[in-house]
């Protein structure tokens, strides 16, 4: 068969495929969705064994057009002259996508290089969890000091790389949750799977639904690694607080060939992990059609029969015009939250849609900072007068860490984004320090905007929140959160995942405290953290439920994770009532 040929043949595969990646991707895209419930094993499967027919149907069709009889005349015939370039131009992308591979493959080759071996008695840890997922092959633990979290290399021979760091800066039960993840891979030959993935994006790097395929795989691997860590370990919640911690220490990217910890959608993860769904069983992935039919029949069923009443939803509005002392727990939305104290409210009607334990009067943290930026915004100051911290502005009372130094100087502009996004204590403190009339004229300043708003438990004694003596309740913390909603600086500030501020004449990226802030399918408007020992976990933040505005408050949650979980869940079930 001449080159010719062969570049022709190769070349109407590639134009086929067009449709017929499409084709597959509509197929996989069904058997995903109807197995959202099951085990993510089987999403895994799917997905996999779509990318096989996306690199089967071309090369079947190639070699079926391969005989030497065939001639490639008649239809087309000014697309057929064009597939000689067709076939080139694809070969320079491929070759470039090979080239970035053999680079990430490079990477992991110097890594394992430039690697230390583990102490002893963490190597030692790391055999007894192979042992008990039954791995017979040698995994090896090595520290890598530029790494934020542990990777698995290798096929023949597995390693698992681990930043030094980790060891000091993570609690040995989280550790070795992250290291039995990291196992799971190994278990599963997961290194070489991603391998044959990544030549498959190679090869056929134009089609979207390849790359969509690619990615979806990835995540339903960690998910995965998950399970079986979770259920080496015993304790899932054990492994998703590892993930949380992992998450905090801000990792950075490792190359696609290294499986990462930290991989996939953590929050996704996390979720799964604190509040498992009911998984499908395997005669639905065996039999989908089964499930058509049978939802079809229900459908003509109840068409046929009459209606019986509506079952409430997760979330029921209360009756039209009824405000939020209206609300009728019946009608509330009930879910399974941490938080002690949580209120939940449709700002468009005042319908409160959650209440739990909202006015007890409880400290607040640093939620604080959303009535000291409001009263700071009332003054009108200079937003461009410059500030600078003293040791009036450090924090005495819990001794609490800082990223700006006495001596620091910024505006008051800066000043006021890192109280708010980074929730930077000693900017909080310069802004009242500097407010007309000193702390003291800050404090008159506050409890005249708690009146102005009706408060009237609500009670704050310094504009940071490290003071246990700032109080308010969930509801008061709602109107709190809706009138910081009215400010567009305030909107603007902290809605963003990430900013630039000029600190000291340069400029410092500074990160929302909100990880929720920037998350896929989360469209935040504004949002505030908070933690003390005698807080809890703590969270005001005002969202967007398609159209509407959704103010939800979280006080006193047992730990970040649990505070994410509470407000992932509030946010399903307000999506559902929109679906």
């Amino acid at each position: 068969m001449s080159l010719e040929f062969a570049m022709n043949a190769w070349g109407w595969a590639l134009l086929n495929f067009v449709w017929q990646g499409a084709v597959i991707g509509a197929g996989a895209a069904l058997l995903l969705g109807l197995l959202r419930g099951a085990s993510a094993r089987w999403r895994y499967a799917v997905c996999a064994a779509s990318l096989g027919l996306c690199l089967g149907l071309p090369l079947a069709q190639c070699l079926d057009l391969a005989p030497a009889d065939v001639e490639f005349t008649g239809e087309l015939p000014a697309v057929l002259e064009q597939l000689p370039a067709l076939v080139t131009a694809w070969a320079l992308g491929t070759g470039l996508m090979l080239a970035r591979l053999a680079l990430g493959l490079a990477w992991v080759h110097r890594a394992r290089r430039r690697s230390t071996p583990a102490p002893a008695q963490w190597q030692a840890r790391l055999d007894g969890l192979a042992r008990g997922l039954g791995l017979r092959r040698a995994v090896g633990l090595r520290l890598l000091p530029e790494l934020a979290g542990p990777i698995t290399v290798g096929m023949l021979r597995p390693c698992v790389l681990l930043p030094a760091a980790l060891l000091s800066r993570l609690p040995v039960d989280l550790l070795e949750a992250l290291l039995a993840h990291e196992l799971a891979h190994v278990r599963r030959w997961d290194y070489l799977a991603n391998l044959l993935q990544s030549a498959v994006e190679a090869l056929f790097f134009f089609h979207p639904v390849v790359w969509w395929l690619s990615a979806r795989m990835r995540a339903e691997r960690e998910l995965v690694a998950d399970e079986i860590s979770a259920a080496l370990l015993g304790d899932s919640r054990r492994l998703a607080l590892a993930l949380h911690a992992l998450s905090e220490l801000q990792p950075h990217a490792a190359p696609a060939v290294a499986l990462a910890a930290g991989g996939g959608d953590l929050l996704r993860r996390i979720e799964r992990l604190l509040a498992p769904k009911p998984q499908a069983t395997g005669w639905k992935l065996a039999l989908p059609a089964l499930l058509i039919a049978a939802t079809s029949f229900v459908v003509q069923a109840k068409g046929r029969d009459k209606p019986d009443a509506p079952e409430p939803t997760a979330v029921t509005a209360t009756a039209t015009g009824a405000t939020p002392a209206d609300a009728s727990p019946a009608q509330q939305l009930r879910l399974p939250v941490n938080a002690k104290h949580v209120v939940v409210i449709d700002d468009a009607t005042g319908k409160v849609l959650m209440a739990r334990n909202a006015d007890a009067v409880v400290p607040i943290a640093s939620l604080t900072k959303l009535l000291t930026a409001m009263v700071v915004l009332d003054a009108k100051l200079d937003p461009n007068e410059k500030l600078r911290i003293t040791d009036d502005d450090v924090d005495t009372l819990k001794h609490s860490r800082s990223r700006v130094r006495v001596g620091t100087q910024m505006s008051r502009q800066a000043a006021l984004e890192m109280a708010l996004m980074a929730s930077e204590n000693r900017a909080a403190a310069a802004l009242a320090r500097t407010f007309p009339g000193g702390e003291a004229g800050f404090v008159k300043a506050v409890n005249a905007k708690i009146r102005a708003l009706g408060l009237s438990r609500t009670s704050i004694a310094e504009p940071t929140g490290l003071s246990p003596s700032n109080t308010s309740t969930a509801t008061e913390m709602a109107a709190i959160t809706a009138a910081a909603a009215r400010y567009g600086e305030i909107e603007r500030i902290t809605s963003v995942k990430k900013a630039k501020v000029p600190v000291d004449g340069r400029q410092r990226e500074i990160r929302n405290t909100n990880r929720l802030v920037g998350a896929k399918g989360w469209n935040i408007r504004v949002s505030k953290t908070g933690y003390t020992e005698e807080a809890g976990r703590c969270l005001a933040m005002r969202i967007m439920n398609g159209k509407r505005p959704v103010t939800v408050v979280l006080l006193d949650a047992d730990g970040s994770a649990n505070r994410l979980r509470d407000a992932a869940l509030i946010r399903k079930s307000l999506a559902r009532r929109i679906d």
